[in-house]
């Protein structure tokens, strides 16, 4: 909707543009939205006043507030509207990127399941019968075909009431921000988190810039956008600072595992007076970089993967192929005895 708007405000006016949305055919919600927009246009109100707080955060509401002000809308809009397909594109590779794995994993374990509780009960009396001492691994893969025979509803029990306890528990902030925390503090996920919410504060903070907001206002509304509840407290402190005096420069260090790339490009926008395309160019190259990350790592990933769980399907198959490897081992020896 943004990139339309901005595409439609360089040659016309805003309202003309709002208005011209609306007529065109669209979701029956984003419709309604266009609509609710354009009465209040035509009404005498801003966009930035006219567009629903229900659709729009604030940080969109606040560009495109300094944009009708400092009279660049359709400019703002237009980097508005690159800012959000970022996101949206950024979120959305991650998404792919993972959903291999994920998927090969809940595969993998619903094999490994199935071989557990139908394949191997349905040869156990057979592999009993005979009376000879069964092999460690055999036993032990038969106690854990028992057990989910047995338990399985037990399992499935804990696992959706302690997935539900745990949601209950993260709703309450305390323990939201509690959380957000320590995972900053994970081996490989804390610096992974902590470079994807640098891109998103470099990148807002980079709009804000650009659309002529002052650099505590711009703090101050990329805040409450943050993800993760250390960088959204450190966030605040920072605009805090600023407002106070202090320059953006000497606040950085209160951000959590802040990339080394953004501080430098930061420190020297800010000496330069180009902070706003020099936080751009930030969050542009931790993009690349993350997402060059998240291919390597994933991978690296997948035959591990596929190997510990074709591993653990192996041991199943082995656990069952050695009690009749064994009997066929004891024939042959007191068939050729004398």
């Amino acid at each position: 909707m943004i990139r339309q708007m901005a595409t439609l405000a360089a040659v016309m006016p805003i309202s003309d543009a709002v208005a011209t949305l609306a007529r065109q055919p669209a979701k029956e919600a984003e419709k309604q939205i266009l609509q609710r927009t354009n009465r209040a246009l035509q009404a005498g109100s801003p966009l930035a006043a006219a567009l629903p707080a229900s659709a729009f955060p604030p940080e969109v509401k606040a560009t495109i507030a300094a944009g009708e002000a400092s009279g660049r809308l359709a400019l703002l809009l237009a980097r508005l509207a690159d800012t959000l397909e970022a996101e949206v594109a950024l979120r959305s590779k991650l998404v792919a990127a993972l959903a291999y794995p994920c998927l090969l994993v809940v595969v993998a374990i619903g094999v490994i399941l199935a071989m557990l509780i139908f394949v191997v009960p349905g040869i156990a009396d057979q592999l009993t019968s005979s009376g000879a001492t069964l092999p460690f691994l055999t036993r032990a893969v038969l106690a854990v075909s028992h057990f989910l025979q047995r338990w399985w509803w037990l399992l499935l029990a804990v696992a959706v009431l302690g997935g539900l306890g745990f949601w209950m528990w993260r709703k309450r902030p305390a323990n939201r921000d509690r959380l957000d925390r320590r995972l900053l503090r994970l081996p490989l996920a804390g610096g992974w988190i902590a470079t994807l919410e640098a891109v998103r504060w470099s990148r807002l903070l980079a709009t804000m810039l650009g659309a002529g907001l002052p650099l505590a206002e711009a703090l101050a509304i990329t805040a409450p956008t943050m993800g993760n509840a250390a960088w959204r407290e450190a966030t605040n402190r920072i605009a805090t600072q600023v407002r106070a005096g202090a320059s953006l420069t000497a606040s950085l260090p209160l951000l959590r595992k802040p990339p080394g790339l953004l501080v430098s490009l930061a420190q020297s926008g800010e000496s330069s007076g180009r902070l706003a395309p020099l936080l751009e160019a930030a969050a542009n190259t931790l993009d690349r970089q993350m997402q060059d990350r998240s291919r390597t790592f994933l991978a690296l990933v997948e035959p591990a993967i596929i190997v510990v769980l074709g591993g653990m399907v192996g041991l199943i198959i082995l656990a069952v192929l050695l009690p009749i490897l064994q009997l066929n081992t004891l024939a042959g020896a007191n068939v050729g005895a004398p």
